[in-house]
């Protein structure tokens, strides 16, 4: 058989010529959505399987990951960032405010008096740009909980990774709870999102640090949220800082 693309003599799946799969069949349906699921989205790169694994198993699927079970699972980064662009798309169509916007608007009148409408452009920025908000804070999250389980001999990449997971899936249950709440137009909507993603990191946490009594693992999990607070907002008002000086 010869190879569609070079020309070559293929003997097996790719052409030791060009490298070109050697299954090239006429364009159809079928190969159409496949096309596109796997240069734009990737999906049938591990993306449900993850999606799959880290509803039904997290901590367990996260282990087998950093131990080297790779193969199945989607990119933690690409993971995080596939969501939270559709968590963020979702929040546009339905025309609400993502969490970020919210603590962002909530921090700048609560700390500085200031209304919505003051809020410095760099602030801005971020609450604004939902996906790259999330990357910017993940390393913050991780160094959170990287001090808070300490003892477990995870370095502070792993915990990127751990949390990566973690953001990606607390960024589809944003999505879920963001179409619910476009139907359901009640106070409790606002409330659920986060404690459905504080007790989600719980869960995993739990599972993934196994190791440990439960009560210890949960005072963990706890101190690693206070760290969390006090890092970020220390990171907020650097950057206002940095925005009042340059503004």
């Amino acid at each position: 058989m010869n190879c569609k693309n070079c020309g070559g003599v293929v003997d097996g799946k790719f052409c030791s010529n060009c490298g070109q799969n050697s299954n090239v069949n006429r364009v159809n349906l079928p190969n159409f959505i496949n096309e596109i699921s796997e240069s734009i989205f990737q999906v049938n790169k591990g993306f449900f399987y993850t999606l799959r694994e880290l509803s039904l198993r997290p901590g367990n699927s996260i282990k087998e990951f950093l131990n080297g079970k790779r193969k199945n699972h989607f990119k933690p980064i690409a993971y995080v960032l596939t969501l939270s662009t559709v968590y963020f798309l979702i929040i546009k169509i339905t025309n609400q405010n993502t969490w970020i916007d919210d603590a962002i608007t909530g921090w700048m009148n609560g700390a500085t008096g200031q209304d919505s409408e003051e809020t410095p452009p760099i602030v801005t920025l971020f609450s604004k740009n939902y996906a790259y908000t999330t990357l910017l804070l993940l390393p913050v999250f991780s160094f959170a909980s990287y001090l808070s389980f300490y003892k477990f001999d995870k370095n502070y990449l792993e915990h990127i990774v751990l949390n990566s997971f973690i953001t990606g899936q607390q960024a589809l249950f944003y999505s879920l709870f963001a179409i619910a709440g476009s139907v359901i137009d009640h106070d409790v909507m606002d409330a659920l999102p986060i404690l459905f993603a504080i007790l989600y990191t719980f869960w995993v946490y739990r599972h993934f640090f196994s190791e440990e009594n439960r009560i210890i693992n949960i005072l963990r999990s706890v101190l690693t949220y206070v760290l969390y607070m006090m890092f970020s907002t220390l990171l907020l008002a650097i950057l206002l800082g940095i925005a009042t000086r340059w503004s």
